[in-house]
C-alpha cells in the first residue's frame, strides 16, 4: 500500500527540520564573538615506490605538491612525508608562511620513484604521532597519495597483517582524534577498497586518478575541503575586488598547447605579466599553471588574459567573510540537508538589518559539465529559515541530485562585495535495487531485493513502498518483507503479467546524520510472459513419391485375363461370335452373287453361238 501524506505528518517533519537546523554542526558558526576561526593542520603523504616510474613517469607529483603548498593559507600548519620502504620528512611540519612555502617548493624535488616497498601503515603512524586528544584550534587532515597496495615485505602474510592493523587500529584511532583522511589512488592496481574505507570512515575525500596529469586539479579540490578559502566568482576571466580584500591569490591553469603567457589587467588598465610584475605581486609559474598573489589589490574589476578554465580560482583574504555549513564528502540521494550561511566582519557576526537586506544569496549545483538552476537562500523567517534578519540564511539543499560527483556553489552578492564558496561531494544511492528472473516452486517470476547502504541511512528507518504499473497508469501493490539484515524481499509471478509493466519503488528513511531521505528509484521494466506457442498443424502423411518414368510405346491389346468377371467374359464371347457370323454371312453372300453372275454370262454366250 502507498502511504499518503497528511497535515499532521508534515508538521512533524517541519518541526524535526527546525530542530535539525538548531543542532546542525554549522549552526554555531559564529556563536562565540571574536573567536578565531579554525585553521588547517595538514599532513601530506606521498608514495615514492618504484611503481611510480610507470604511473607517474614525468614525476608530476612535484608540480602538484608545489601547487598544494603554494595554496596553503598563512597561519595554518603543514608538513610533507614520503614513504616507500622507509618514511622520510622532506618538508618538516611547521607554520605556513612565505619562508615555509619557498622551502617546501624546493624540497619537492626530493620526490622520486626509487622506493622498494609501500609502507602505508608506518607513514600514517609517523605523520600523525603528535595528534592527541581532540582538535581545538586546528582541523586535522591527512592527504594520502599512493599507486599501490600495502607492501612491507615479500611475505604475503606480513602485508595482510599490516593492512589489517591499518583498518582495526590505526583508522579507529585517527577517527577518534578527529582526523579526516583524503586518499588519492594513482592507478587501477591500487588498493581501492582500503582507500575508500579510510576516506569514508573519517568523512574524507576519495578519488581515483587515471593519469598524473590530473593530480593538480585533484589537489585543488582537496585543498578547498581542507582550507575552506574565501573566494570571489570568476566569470569569463573577470572578477571583482572590493575594498575589504587585503590579498588575492589567482590560480590559472594552462594547457600544453598554450603559447601566450598569462597576463592580468587591473581596473585602472595596468597590464602585468611574470616578467614585469611589481613587488606587490608574487608570481610563481610551474608546469601546467600560474599561481600569483596580489597584496592590497586595487578595488574594481580585474581581467585575466589567458584560456578560460572552469578550475581557475580567485581566493581572497578579507575581513568580510562568508561562513557556510560544511557538507560531508558523501551524501545520500534524496537527503535534504540543512544548510546555513553567515557573514562576519573582523570575526564578528553581522546582524545589521540594513546589510542583510542588501545581500542576495543563491545556490546551484555543478553536475558533469553543466550547472543547475540557481535557487535563492533567504534570511526571511520562511521556508525553513529560523527567524527573519537574524544574520543566518537557512535552506535545505540536496533536492534533485543524481548519483555521482557534484559541487555545491554558494554565491553571495551585496551592494559592495561578492563572495563564493564551493564544496565538492559525492551523491550515492541509499539502497540498491535488484530484480532477478527466477523459478520458485515451478513458477517463473521476478525476485525483488532492496539492500540498504548502512553508511548512508539507518537500517531500521527504511520504509519502502513498491508497486507495478501498466502503460495506462493502473497500479498493483507489491509486498516487501524485511529479513532483519538490512534487506527487503518481494516476489512477482510472471504469469500475472498480461503485458510488460514498470516496477516502481519509493523509499523514506533517516540518514545517518538524522536528516529525512525521500526518493523514487528509477523504474525497472518487468517483461510479461510470452504467449504459449500454437499447437502444430497435423497434416495427412504424404505418399511416397515414385520417380516418373517415360511411357512405353503402345502395344496391341492382349486378351483379357482369366481373372475377368463372368459378365465381362460373356460380353466378349458374344461380340466375338457375332463378328465371326457377320464375316461368314458376308462371305456366303459374296460367293452366291459371284456364282450367279458367272452362270448368266455363260448362258448368254451359248445363246449367241446358237444364233450364229
Amino acid at each position: 500500500m502507498l502511504q499518503m501524506d497528511c497535515p499532521k505528518y508534515k508538521r512533524w517533519v517541519l518541526g524535526c527540520i527546525s530542530i535539525l537546523l538548531l543542532l546542525c554542526p554549522g549552526a554555531p558558526l559564529l556563536a562565540k564573538k571574536g573567536a578565531p576561526p579554525q585553521l588547517s593542520d595538514v599532513r601530506i603523504l606521498i608514495d615514492i615506490s618504484g611503481s611510480m616510474k610507470k604511473n607517474d613517469p614525468q614525476n608530476l607529483r612535484r608540480p602538484a605538491l608545489r601547487l598544494l603548498v603554494g595554496l596553503m593559507p598563512g597561519g595554518s600548519r603543514a608538513g610533507v612525508w614520503t614513504f616507500g620502504q622507509y618514511v622520510n620528512e622532506p618538508v618538516p611540519l611547521g607554520h605556513v608562511n612565505e619562508v615555509w612555502k619557498e622551502h617546501a617548493r624546493g624540497r619537492a624535488g626530493q620526490v622520486h620513484s626509487r622506493g622498494l616497498f609501500t609502507d602505508i601503515e608506518a607513514a600514517l603512524q609517523r605523520a600523525t604521532k603528535d595528534w592527541t586528544g581532540t582538535p581545538s584550534r586546528f582541523r586535522r587532515d591527512v592527504i594520502l597519495l599512493t599507486d599501490g597496495m600495502v607492501d612491507i615485505s615479500k611475505d604475503v602474510e606480513k602485508n595482510a597483517a599490516s593492512r589489517k592493523r591499518i583498518i582495526t587500529k590505526v583508522l579507529p584511532e585517527l577517527k577518534k582524534r578527529g582526523a579526516r583522511i583524503h586518499t588519492i589512488a594513482l592507478s587501477e592496481r591500487a588498493d581501492h577498497d582500503l582507500m575508500k574505507t579510510l576516506s569514508t570512515v573519517t568523512n574524507g575525500w576519495y578519488e581515483q586518478v587515471d593519469s598524473a596529469d590530473h593530480l593538480q586539479r585533484v589537489f585543488l579540490r582537496i585543498f578547498e575541503k581542507v582550507s575552506k578559502p574565501d573566494t570571489v566568482p570568476l566569470k569569463g576571466n573577470l572578477f571583482k575586488i572590493d575594498g575589504s580584500i587585503k590579498e588575492a591569490t589567482l590560480l590559472i591553469f594552462k594547457s600544453k598547447e598554450s603559447l601566450k603567457p598569462t597576463q592580468i589587467i587591473s581596473p585602472s588598465g595596468e597590464r602585468y605579466g611574470i616578467h614585469n610584475s611589481p613587488k606587490f605581486i608574487a608570481w610563481h609559474q610551474d608546469e601546467g599553471y600560474d599561481l600569483l598573489t596580489i597584496s592590497r589589490p586595487e578595488p574594481g574589476e580585474w581581467r585575466i588574459q589567458a584560456e578560460i578554465d572552469p578550475d581557475n580560482r580567485v581566493m581572497v583574504v578579507t575581513d568580510l567573510r562568508m561562513h557556510t555549513t560544511d557538507l560531508a564528502s558523501w551524501v545520500s540521494v534524496g537527503e535534504r540537508l540543512p544548510f546555513i550561511i553567515q557573514f562576519s566582519d573582523h570575526g564578528k557576526k553581522i546582524v545589521h538589518a540594513d546589510f542583510l537586506k542588501m545581500v542576495n544569496v543563491s545556490s546551484e549545483y555543478k553536475m558533469g559539465d553543466g550547472y543547475s538552476e540557481p535557487r535563492p537562500i533567504r534570511d526571511d523567517g520562511r521556508s525553513g529559515d529560523k527567524a527573519a534578519l537574524d544574520g543566518t540564511f537557512s535552506a535545505l539543499v540536496g533536492e534533485g541530485l543524481k548519483p555521482g560527483r557534484s559541487e555545491l556553489v554558494i554565491v553571495a552578492e551585496g551592494k559592495t562585495f561578492v563572495r563564493e564558496r564551493r564544496q565538492a561531494f559525492e551523491a550515492m544511492l541509499p539502497v540498491k535495487l535488484s530484480v532477478n528472473k527466477k523459478s520458485l516452486d515451478s513458477e517463473e517470476g521476478f525476485e525483488i531485493t532492496l539492500q540498504t547502504d548502512d553508511r548512508l541511512i539507518k537500517r531500521d528507518s527504511l520504509n519502502p513502498a513498491a508497486w507495478r504499473e501498466t502503460a495506462d497508469g493502473k497500479r498493483a501493490g507489491i509486498i516487501l518483507t524485511p529479513d532483519g539484515t538490512g534487506s527487503w524481499q518481494g516476489w512477482i509471478e510472471r504469469s500475472t503479467l498480461v503485458e510488460s509493466q514498470q516496477l516502481r519503488v519509493r523509499i523514506t528513511a533517516t540518514s545517518q546524520r538524522g536528516n529525512r531521505v525521500e526518493l523514487d528509484l528509477d523504474p525497472v521494466t518487468l517483461a510479461a510472459m510470452p504467449p504459449p506457442p500454437a499447437p502444430p498443424v497435423t497434416q495427412p502423411p504424404t505418399p511416397e513419391q515414385k520417380p516418373v518414368l517415360p511411357e512405353p510405346e503402345a502395344k496391341p491389346e492382349e486378351p483379357a485375363e482369366r481373372g475377368d468377371t463372368a459378365d465381362g467374359w460373356m460380353q466378349s464371347t458374344l461380340l466375338f461370335a457375332g463378328g465371326n457370323l457377320v464375316v461368314i454371312l458376308l462371305g456366303g453372300a459374296g460367293y452366291w452373287f459371284y456364282k450367279k453372275r458367272k452362270g448368266s454370262d455363260s448362258v448368254q454366250l451359248l445363246d449367241d453361238e446358237e444364233e450364229s
